[in-house]
């Protein structure tokens, strides 16, 4: 999940002033007072774990945001941040692959303002997943379509490999503000 940890026995856990230990359900037993996450949690979407521990680090921060970006096109990047931080960037061949992908974010991500940015540099892909979303959701979500204008680096930087140029694209799109999209 490429976050800094530190391996400590039960003991040491118990002791050490840190926010959130994940643990056994047997070694649980032994630590009081402490923010517990059980190791049998992380096996689900590492996405929705990672934003789990976020969760329990950040408990109390004011911002509570998640917003999904999405770049649409051949390849569609797509961008989570939570809390303020990216907790991840992919790419998805199909509209079908990242409604579900974000389907899965949205239902799974605890926040009180939920909002999904989409890029309009394919405004027929960008309504289609606006509203596959929106059917999902109804007014739980605020969906936005933004101006894509500047958003992509350029074809001949030599940067995409893995699709770094559609997650990049993705970002800028998650942290530029749209016109609302109404269905």
């Amino acid at each position: 999940m490429d976050l800094a940890f530190e391996s400590l026995s039960p003991q040491e856990a118990a002791e050490s002033n840190t926010k959130l230990v994940i643990t056994t359900r047997t070694e649980a037993k032994f630590l009081t007072k402490k923010e517990i996450l059980l190791d049998t949690d992380l096996l689900e979407n590492p996405v929705l774990s990672k934003a789990r521990i976020f969760r329990s680090i950040m408990r109390g921060y004011q911002d509570d945001h998640l917003i999904i970006g999405i770049d649409p096109g051949n390849r569609i990047g797509i961008s989570i941040i939570y809390l303020q931080n990216e907790i991840e960037s992919l790419v998805v061949s199909s509209p079908k692959s990242a409604i579900d992908l974000v389907i899965v974010f949205l239902d799974g991500i605890p926040s009180k303002n939920k909002i999904v940015r989409i890029g309009d540099g394919d405004i027929g892909m960008s309504q289609y997943i606006a509203r596959m979303i929106k059917l999902k959701f109804k007014n739980v979500v605020n969906i936005e379509i933004v101006d894509e204008y500047g958003t992509s680096l350029p074809r001949n930087t030599g940067v995409n490999r893995r699709g770094i140029r559609d997650k990049l694209s993705a970002k800028t799109i998650a942290l530029r503000s749209g016109r609302q999209f109404i269905h």
